[in-house]
Formats: structure tokens, sequence, C-alpha cells
């Protein structure tokens, strides 16, 4: 499909890609990686200063009220420049909490960049194996969540539980009694963390209506959709850079891309770039929830995809990708992490096949 965007929409793409080039890119990301927390916090709050972490918040509630398009386009910019700080998992907290009721003081703490929240979603369910029951003040969280980002570094999190009723939200503090955070390491050197629930009291949220991102299985494929808009800057970029390298890098006298084979496949990795982007627009500018089914079709996609057109690259370049000086490296290191991110391809085609059932 073609995507005609909005004067709205172009100047939010344009300005999103200025902001992130001007913060350093690639050899920002070989600087904090290894590093706690793994990115920059100032970066994070500049960029909640500037709305990105409101942007699917209703302006009633002091966001930007905007939609999945715009949020799109914004994270495909951050998966391009290889971004290491949250939005994405930043965005989606703030869309779920507005989409719940109260919280005004939570909310407007992380729409301000002064308070991080992090979702803890189960990559099948959305609730997955952390059990809520009610307390005198509340809940009480039991279970585990794996592969919580940047969960360390977070003021708290969203937590996508099983309750009495089904499936809920929690916020709960990362101070909390009970609450154990086992930090680990992603291949591109993020910051995911195994959180464990051992009695933790939480505070059950309520979402204002049946749809939206106040429910598991909805935050969830946001989610998905937010984590597919990054594989597609990254494997976007990966493309662009080895595009240049095939016009400039000459063997037998001949530039590398009047070589037939090589023309072949960038052809092959430019139709799954186009691919993965028709399917994230056509599902983001969508009425009402996200299907559970496109998520997963999409994340499928875009997980596939941008690790077969980041291999590529490697390939395409030769020997110099495999350095670690290069940037070709880091974007398919990015790629292994966001497509492993609540379920790889293989996971979501089983998600998608049952939800067509």
């Amino acid at each position: 499909m073609d995507l005609l965007l909005s004067e709205e929409q172009r100047m939010l793409r344009e300005s999103a890609s200025r902001f992130l080039a001007g913060t350093g890119g690639p050899g920002r990301l070989r600087q904090l990686r290894e590093t706690e927390p793994g990115f920059d916090p100032a970066v994070l709050r500049e960029m909640a200063v500037q709305g990105w972490i409101g942007l699917l918040v209703p302006a009633e509630r002091g966001g930007l009220g905007l939609g999945m398009t715009e949020a799109a386009l914004l994270l495909e910019q951050a998966g391009r420049a290889l971004a290491p700080e949250p939005v994405g998992a930043s965005m989606m907290a703030a869309a779920a909490l507005a989409a719940c009721e109260g919280n005004e003081a939570l909310l407007a703490g992380v729409l301000a960049g002064d308070v991080l929240v992090v979702p803890a979603v189960d990559a099948v369910s959305g609730a997955g194996e952390v059990r809520a029951a009610p307390a005198a003040r509340g809940a009480v969280l039991a279970g585990s969540c794996p592969g919580v980002p940047a969960a360390a570094a977070a003021d708290g999190m969203l937590v996508a539980a099983t309750g009495p009723d089904g499936p809920m939200l929690c916020h709960v503090e990362t101070g909390a009694r009970g609450l154990r955070i086992e930090t680990r390491r992603t291949v591109d050197g993020a910051s995911f963390g195994d959180v464990a629930f051992d009695g933790v009291a939480a505070v059950p949220l309520v979402a204002r209506q049946n749809r939206g991102f106040g429910r598991p299985g909805s935050l969830r494929d946001g989610l998905l959709v937010a984590a597919s808009a990054e594989l597609l800057g990254a494997m976007d970029a990966a493309l662009e850079m080895t595009l240049e390298y095939l016009r400039t890098r000459e063997q037998f006298g001949r530039p590398l891309g009047a070589f037939q084979a090589l023309q072949h496949r960038a052809v092959d990795d430019f139709t799954r770039i186009v691919g993965t982007r028709s399917l994230l627009f056509r599902i983001a500018g969508g009425e009402g929830d996200i299907a559970p089914a496109m998520a997963a079709a999409l994340k499928a996609h875009a997980s596939a995809s941008a690790l077969r057109v980041t291999k590529s690259a490697i390939q395409m370049h030769g020997a110099i990708a495999f350095t670690d000086e290069h940037d070709a490296g880091l974007h398919l290191k990015r790629a292994m992490t966001l497509s492993a991110w609540l379920g790889n391809a293989a996971a979501q085609r089983e998600r998608y096949a049952e939800a067509m059932l």
C-alpha cells in the first residue's frame, strides 16, 4: 500500500529523525551498551518533553491524542537510529495508564519524563504466570514475568496478571517488598529483567471501557506493533547502508552494485521491507483495537524479514561487516533482540494460527 502522510505526520517523522540524528546514532549505542541502565535517561526525558511518551494518550489526559500510525512513524525512526531508550515500551505503558481509571499523578509523572514505567506482560496470553489475589489495600502478586525492558532502571511496572475475574493490569513500584529483578543483557547490550513476585503489593487498574490498551491482551498487541515498527526502521537503515556500499565499493574494476547476483539480493531485501511497511501501516491505521491475529502476523513477518535483511547486509558488505566497528553488525544485533522479544516469528505464527481457528 502507498502510505500517504498528512502534513502533521510528515512533520512528526522529520522532527523525530532530526532529534535522533542529533543524539549520536550508532556511536552513542556503542558507548551505552553494557552500561547501566543501557540508555541515556536524559534523552528519554527529552523524548517525554517532546510528547513522544504521551503520543497515544488522549489530549484531555495530558497527551498528544494521536494514533498508532503516528506511533509507528516515530518508532520506525527510533529503529533506524538504533536508539537504546525503551521509548516504545514507555509509550505503550503510558497509553495503558491513560486507558484506566484514576492514576492522574502517576500518569502526569510518566508524561513529564520524571517517572519511568514499563510494561511487564507475557508473550502468549498477556497475563502469563503472574497471579493477583485481592488484599485490603489493592492486590498481592505472585509469579514471574521474564523479559521486562529496562526493569532495573524503571520506577514502576504495569504488570499483567490473572485475577479472580480474569486478566487485569496492576501497578507495582520496583522497590516493593517481595519483588526481585534478575537483570540480563541481550546481544545488542540492552538490559532486560526477569521479574519475580512473591507477595508483592500492587495497585489494581480498572480499564475505562472494554477496549483500548487498558487490558493485558491489548497492551501486548500494541507492544508487538511497536516492536515491529522498530524492526522496520532497523532493517531499512541496514539496506540503505548496504546500497551505498554497493554503489561505491569496486571489485574487478566495477562497482559491486553492477553484479546481478547482488542486485537480486538487494531487490529481495527491498521487497521484504516494503511488505513489512505495508502490513504495519495497514494495521496501525485500522479502526478499533488491534486484532490479536494481525498483531501476531505483523510481528512474525517483521521478525523474519529484519533478520533476513540485516544478515544480508553483513554478507554483502563482506569481511568488514563482521568487525564490531562496523554499523551493520549493530543492526543485526538489534534485529535479533527485537525479533525474540514477546515471541519470535515461529511463536507468532502459532499465535496467528490459534487466533484464526
